[in-house]
């Protein structure tokens, strides 16, 4: 299922009224008429969405879009449902994801050295994209302690990115 904008949602982005909550108005910014709900669900905690989803379309902010997709099954536990049409990706592939998570256990280990194995082990233990997602997250803070913020970002944007 997919939501768009309505008229009245895009006035609140222009005109922020201030009468959505911070978590409100992020998955509203988000909605485009291209993101399922499982897109959507990567940009807020586990449990979140459907009450986000039911305050903006009882508020009149979105609605849904006439066009239906059927998504496949999940590959695995813990992986995206993909629409059929959709190319392999790290969050709906397990092979696509295992590159990932070995990217992101060279990454960490050519960054740190060896003081950056437990990190990889942790890495390696991860057996689906939410879950690795949620260990990126606390490897972003403890990165940015002991490297860059470009390089912190750049982790962040990079591996964010593939797990969606």
């Amino acid at each position: 299922m997919k939501y768009i904008k309505t008229e009245k949602g895009r006035a609140e982005i222009a005109g922020r009224s201030g009468s959505l909550s911070a978590l409100q108005r992020r998955v509203l910014i988000v909605v485009d008429g291209k993101k399922t709900v499982n897109d959507l669900g990567a940009f807020v905690r586990v449990g979140e969405l459907d009450s986000v989803l039911d305050h903006l379309l009882r508020a009149g902010l979105i609605a849904f879009t006439d066009d239906i997709t059927l998504l496949q099954q999940p590959a695995a536990p813990g992986f995206a449902a993909a629409e059929a049409t959709d190319l392999p990706r790290p969050a709906t592939s397990p092979q696509e994801f295992e590159k990932v998570r070995q990217q992101a256990s060279d990454f960490v280990l050519d960054k740190l050295g060896a003081s950056g194995a437990p990190i990889c082990d942790a890495i390696n233990r991860c057996d689906s994209p939410a879950e690795l997602r949620k260990l990126l997250r606390g490897v972003e803070i403890f990165i940015g302690q002991r490297m860059s913020a470009e390089t912190t970002q750049a982790f962040a944007r990079h591996f964010g990115s593939l797990l969606l």
